[in-house]
């Protein structure tokens, strides 16, 4: 089970370092077209990769707590990575009504949307909750 761990985690961080490396390599007009067509379709193909994400978080911790688990240096990595996937799952257009007032930033606008509909995340925000519960009786009873 060690080596399947390390694989899967090895992967995960190589495909987190290409997509580092894209933001510099990669000229801005390609990167904006890429995101574009990667949320063409209504999100399918978004929607596609954070289940498989979701999917890859669930076994890397079943496998971790196979091989001993260390939370303090889990805890972290897992939790961005949900916030990632559940900061997706708000992909539909905001009501007149339930949008924030100009200036709109992407943060401001996401986290209207976030309000207006939180049970769009409802995964995410289930599996950081047991997560964070999980983590907080870690730090509390190994903690010396």
């Amino acid at each position: 089970m060690e080596t399947a761990l390390k694989i899967l985690l090895g992967l995960y961080i190589l495909q987190a370092l290409i997509k580092f490396i894209n933001f510099f390599v990669v000229p801005c007009d390609a990167r904006i077209e890429r995101i574009a067509a990667v949320y063409s379709g209504e999100g399918r193909f978004i929607k596609m990769f954070d289940d498989i994400l979701l999917v890859l978080m669930a076994v890397l911790v079943a496998l971790q707590a196979a091989v001993g688990l260390e939370h303090l240096s889990f805890i972290t990595g897992l939790g961005l990575t949900l916030t990632q996937v559940f900061f997706h799952r708000f992909d539909q257009p905001l009501g007149a009504d339930r949008s924030p007032a100009p200036p709109v930033m992407p943060i401001k606008s996401l986290s209207y949307a976030s309000q207006a509909a939180p049970r769009r995340g409802w995964r995410e925000l289930l599996i950081q909750t047991a997560l964070f519960v999980w983590a907080l009786a870690m730090l509390i009873t190994q903690s010396a």
